[in-house]
């Protein structure tokens, strides 16, 4: 092995993102965290030491982003069942999203699973007749759990 292959990093921006069983583009994923929430206990009688009991798992939010596109998008309909239309038990329906940073030969080398996912926020950015910029949306899905995919 070479010492370019030792280090071979790979880059953030060469992702893929696969919402239900569909591909998706965006430009930018942020939110793939989870952490273990901790309880204080003190020890009885002793005033100085603590122990900190594990809890549960936390998830943050997944957000993507991308160029706001609306006409014949299967994902942007999903979002607008969810979010705009009268709230149901049948309007909410849960897809899995997978989030795989890629190789420079489009080879998966790591892939996330959200299991259960659905849209809770939608956000479309700003106007501003001074910037020549794109209109871009924002989506904010909550889900049931997330795992590392093994590959």
């Amino acid at each position: 092995m070479n010492k370019l292959e030792e280090w071979d990093i790979p880059a953030a921006f060469h992702f893929r993102v696969t919402v239900g069983d569909a591909q998706v583009s965006f430009c930018e994923v942020s939110g793939i965290e989870c952490s273990l929430e901790i309880e204080p206990v003190q020890s009885g009688g002793d005033n100085y030491n603590c122990f900190y009991v594990p809890k549960s798992r936390k998830f943050t939010d997944l957000v993507l982003k991308r160029g706001f596109v609306k006409k014949g998008d299967a994902f942007f309909n999903w979002c607008k069942d969810i979010l705009a239309e009268p709230l149901s038990k049948e309007s909410i329906k849960p897809k899995d999203v997978i989030v795989s940073l890629l190789s420079e030969s489009e080879e998966p080398l790591v892939s996330w699973a959200f299991k259960h996912a659905y849209p809770v926020k939608w956000t479309l950015g700003k106007f501003d007749a001074m910037k020549n910029e794109i209109a871009l949306e924002t989506i904010t899905l909550k889900y049931y759990s997330f795992k590392l995919l093994d590959l």
